[in-house]
């Protein structure tokens, strides 16, 4: 008995997106590298040029900076000095601006994905092409998901400092608290994976966002299948990086822990990057029009 919110989603479908999403990978993966590339040096020049613009503002209050990078001691002594609720505002505000580049780029990667599942074809041309044509309408749809994703666990935070006070919460009540933002994390991530999608189809970024609730909702077996896929690899991945930077468990050490660190990044960028974007594209346009499953023979065939 099929149950309403898993849609027609079946196993086989699951395995043929991951397949078809690592074939394309595979098949146009030196347009896939470029583009990656392109788009990279791109967002890093944002970033830098971000953090240029805030070192200016900022060394009004705190006067010159002998590099660019210290502007994040500036920010860190601004929260330190910040009450709870000015420190949420203050990660959210900075947060959504410098991590806009980077946002960017994923929605351009995204709109790549379409143009090889739709017509069977990409080059790196068409990432900078989707990264100038929708700069605006992506920097906005990224912002929206950061502020949507991050704003709820920032507001539990402030809700958990107001309770406790100058109280330490026992292991227990940290763990729960812990839990909840990393489950919201992952379901309002999951809930908005098919915003970028929707945005590089044409659709507004309000529109997209209650599209991509809406699709997500009616086809939780389909989105969630593949998000869960992908942040797991992901997590599993960067696993050891993060219990060691965060818990204090030593996995690697010297040399050995920075070569591990970069590695990690590579995979994570020029591997699963490319094949989640096809795969997620893949059940964006699928779960948007059913037809297309038996339409467009582009995403049934392996890449030859």
């Amino acid at each position: 008995m099929d149950v309403k919110w898993l849609g027609s989603w079946k196993t086989q479908d699951y395995v043929e997106t991951i397949r078809l999403g690592a074939s394309f990978t595979r098949r146009y993966y030196l347009s896939i590298f470029l583009a990656i590339l392109g788009v990279f040096a791109i967002t890093v020049s944002l970033f830098l040029l971000l953090l240029f613009i805030g070192s200016i503002l900022l060394s009004a209050v705190y006067g010159p900076f002998d590099e660019i990078f210290d502007v994040f001691d500036s920010i860190g002594d601004a929260l330190a000095q910040a009450s709870d609720v000015e420190a949420v505002g203050i990660v959210l505000f900075l947060g959504s601006a410098l991590l806009a580049p980077f946002l960017i780029a994923m929605g351009a990667l995204f709109g790549m994905g379409q143009e090889i599942m739709e017509s069977g074809s990409a080059s790196a041309e068409e990432v900078l092409l989707w990264y100038r044509q929708k700069f605006l309408r992506l920097a906005a749809g990224g912002i929206a998901q950061f502020l949507f994703i991050i704003g709820p666990i920032g507001a539990e935070y402030i809700l958990a400092a107001w309770y406790y006070g100058d109280r330490v919460p026992n292991a227990a009540s940290f763990t729960i608290l812990v839990a909840l933002a990393v489950f919201w994390f992952l379901l309002s991530s999951g809930m908005l994976s098919m915003v970028f999608p929707s945005i590089v189809d044409g659709t507004s970024v309000s529109s997209s966002i209650k599209h991509s609730l809406g699709l997500t909702w009616n086809n939780l077996g389909a989105v969630f299948s593949i998000w869960i896929t992908f942040s797991s690899l992901s997590l599993l991945l960067l696993g050891p990086i993060i219990f060691q930077e965060f818990a204090g468990f030593i996995f690697l050490t010297g040399a050995a822990y920075d070569l591990y660190v970069v590695l990690s990044g590579l995979v994570l960028i020029l591997m699963l990057l490319p094949v989640y974007v096809l795969s997620a594209t893949r059940v964006y346009l699928i779960i948007s029009d059913p037809n297309i499953k038996e339409a467009q023979e582009t995403h049934r065939k392996e890449p030859t």
